[in-house]
């Protein structure tokens, strides 16, 4: 019989449950703060319609569903394999902070080019009909 009496440290308690719990929910404040109604942001009143901005703001997005996917991912690989190292759940949680880290930049990158947009002169007749409304969300990571 073979007991041990060490007790398993934190890496090694947790298992593919926490990693998509923690990693759905990091996800889930992610989204919340980039919903104008939940989170304030600076808002940018464009003269003209810009489809960088609309790029940038759908790659955020599409970053932060890449992270909840990448927790669903390494919750997977975890329960398909029968002994996964230690390390496996913190290295799937490390994955999904990077992802979100860089959605939070490409939101800095769009605020600093709503922030360059906004700066031109406001002439009546040279503005489009309707102008584009636009909300930087302050992210957690870029200030």
């Amino acid at each position: 019989m073979n007991v041990s009496t060490e007790q398993p440290g934190l890496i090694r308690r947790l298992n593919a449950g926490h990693v998509v719990a923690i990693g759905w929910v990091l996800c889930a404040a992610a989204l919340a703060e980039r919903v104008p109604r939940f989170a304030s942001g600076h808002r940018y009143l464009l003269c003209h319609s810009s489809s960088a901005l609309d790029h940038l703001t759908l790659t955020a997005l599409g970053l932060v569903t890449a992270a909840g996917v990448a927790a669903l991912v390494g919750a997977i690989m975890m329960q398909s394999k029968e002994s996964h190292r230690p390390v496996l759940p913190v290295v799937w949680l490390v994955v999904v902070v990077a992802l979100l880290v860089a959605a939070d930049g490409v939101d800095a990158h769009g605020e600093a080019l709503a922030t360059q947009l906004s700066a031109t002169p406001f002439t009546e007749g040279a503005c489009d009909y309707a102008p584009q409304d636009y909300v930087a969300t302050p992210g957690w990571f870029f200030w």
